[in-house]
């Protein structure tokens, strides 16, 4: 049995080791934190008998981390869907200047994705719910404008 010693140049470890940085950064989840300080705040459904979202809270902590906090058509007050941290994405890989957004809800028997989008002093969201529940029903896609509340 031969006994080989790895003898790769330098050169070549320096740029396995980033290849290999580099692709997990890209599988690791990666928190990205938005820039436009116009996202935050309190944001109502401009269509106001919708059966949907009514309103929307955006917030920044200390660190930059933004969250969402929901508001949906309930009675005889809206329900609170609680807060959803958002991850935020840029047109491109160097665009620190964030206008769209996700957030996760996992409600139990459903759950339900928001994709946001900030432009032009309006808020755009995309609702996405997959029942999980075996109920039958079937998954469904809605789409609301907001306006900032003042």
């Amino acid at each position: 049995m031969t006994t080989r010693t790895l003898t790769a140049a330098p050169r070549s470890l320096t740029a396995l080791a980033l290849a290999t940085l580099s692709l997990g950064a890209l599988i690791a989840p990666q928190r990205a934190l938005a820039a436009p300080a116009d996202m935050t705040g309190t944001w109502v459904n401009s269509n106001v008998t919708t059966s949907g979202i009514t309103r929307v809270n955006v917030t920044r902590a200390a660190g930059g981390q933004m969250t969402v906090q929901v508001f949906g058509r309930c009675h005889p007050n809206d329900c609170d869907w609680g807060s959803a941290q958002m991850v935020t994405y840029g047109t491109t890989v160097s665009d620190s200047n964030h206008f769209t957004a996700t957030a996760v809800y996992a409600k139990g028997f459903a759950t339900t994705t928001l994709v946001m989008n900030f432009a032009r002093g309006r808020l755009d969201v995309q609702a996405l719910t997959q029942f999980t529940d075996g109920s039958g029903r079937q998954n469904y896609a809605s789409r609301d404008a907001f306006a900032r509340y003042r």
